[in-house]
């Protein structure tokens, strides 16, 4: 019986084909799988950092004034927060019809912390001035909303506030 001499890849030779070909391929998807990481680690502090900053948002009502020869709201409020504020919308709601007397969703009105301003709206009512029975004796539900989702709101009545 003859042995044919046979050709073969050595254990060690084919050992180092494999690493050759796998250690690129596993680093390809570690790079790829680290840096979907640290984009997820991005977003979640983005995140964080408006969910802080809304917290950090306060405003109080100061004063409301229902100017009796008119149909004008005063609103006084001030930002005692420790972040600037934008006021987005501002409602006046009669609480025992649920009428709505001021809607407005487009304004645009920053507030800095510590420091007070004004608001002032036309309030959507059917007699030529608050000093009527109709409005004069009910209760307003008056509410802001910031740009950031916070909601602020207060009751109060004409000439009682």
């Amino acid at each position: 019986m003859k042995w044919k001499s046979k050709r073969a890849v050595s254990q060690i030779i084919g050992t180092l084909f494999m690493l050759a070909i796998v250690v690129p391929i596993g680093s390809v998807i570690v790079t790829k799988g680290l840096n979907q990481v640290g984009e997820i680690n991005n977003r979640l502090a983005s995140g964080i950092t408006l969910e802080n900053e809304k917290g950090q948002e306060d405003i109080v009502f100061e004063h409301i004034r229902f100017d009796p020869m008119g149909k004008q709201i005063t609103i006084s409020v001030r930002n005692v927060g420790t972040t600037e504020s934008t006021i987005s919308k501002v409602t006046v709601v009669k609480t025992q019809t649920q009428e709505l007397i001021v809607n407005d969703q487009n304004i645009s009105i920053n507030a800095q912390p510590k420091v007070g301003l004004t608001i002032s709206e036309i309030g959507n009512i059917s007699t030529p001035t608050w000093d009527d029975s109709l409005y004069r004796d009910s209760e307003y539900k008056i509410a802001i909303t910031t740009e950031k989702g916070n909601f602020f709101e207060i009751s109060a009545r004409p000439f009682n506030t």
